[in-house]
């Protein structure tokens, strides 16, 4: 018989998380000759997979079944923009918290999470988490003239920043004046309860920071942008955070 042609380890980890979803009977020694590979290195995968969220079961002794969890899979996640964003965000700001009760089985949540996304959207999911940052509470002057942004608002603002696509606003500044802008919403910042958007601003040609409940208009372009490696949104952010 034919040796079958080695995988790259990516390739076989997908085979095997099929296998284990199918209905067939599995023991170690037929997953390590389905896939070719010796059980040493079947076991490692399957100590990946563990890692990575999938409830993986296994019955004791030789001939043992290897499957995953009966139930995992059922009611797979189907969220839009703002469900993800809002996702991120709650598991952020737990680990913003740092509380041993709610960070014990974090890590557990984020990668059950994580597989529940169609293989194609989890490269950027990762992409979007490291575009979410957490800082500390609102100070009282902020939360003085603070108003909670509308889902028009919103919604149009987190579809831009998930797709990344230009958007055209209409910002109200501090001093009550109003402009219109494009911008690139490359990050989201939240000072508890507040949000703001790290920007790349087409009007002054540089990063600028809008609190989005001083935007109104919002509305996607067509046209994309991709993720500028500049470090004045790390200053920007910096800077920001140390005035509030």
């Amino acid at each position: 018989m034919a040796t079958k042609k080695a995988l790259s380890r990516l390739e076989r980890l997908d085979e095997l998380t099929g296998l284990l979803n199918s209905s067939e009977h599995h023991t170690a020694d037929s997953l390590a000759e389905r896939l070719s590979v010796s059980s040493r290195t079947l076991m490692r995968d399957l100590d990946v997979l563990k890692q990575k969220g999938y409830p993986i079961e296994t019955d004791q002794g030789r001939g043992g079944g290897i499957r995953l969890h009966r139930h995992w899979g059922i009611g797979r996640l189907h969220l839009n923009y703002r469900d993800v964003i809002d996702l991120l965000l709650s598991l952020a700001i737990m680990e913003k918290i740092g509380s041993p009760i709610f960070l014990g089985n974090l890590k557990a949540i984020r990668n059950k999470i994580a597989i529940s996304f169609p293989q194609e959207q989890k490269s950027r999911i990762q992409e979007i988490r490291k575009r979410i940052l957490i800082g500390d509470l609102a100070s009282v002057t902020v939360l003085d003239n603070y108003k909670a942004s509308s889902e028009g608002v919103l919604a149009p603002l987190y579809e831009a920043f998930f797709e990344r696509r230009k958007l055209t606003i209409t910002y109200k500044d501090g001093k009550g004046e109003k402009t219109d802008r494009t911008i690139e919403p490359h990050y989201l910042f939240l000072n508890w309860p507040v949000w703001y958007a790290m920007a790349w601003d087409e009007l002054r040609n540089d990063v600028r920071c809008f609190r989005l409940d001083r935007i109104s208009k919002p509305k996607i372009e067509k046209a994309t942008f991709k993720l500028k490696r500049d470090k004045r949104f790390i200053q920007c952010i910096e800077d920001f955070s140390s005035s509030l």
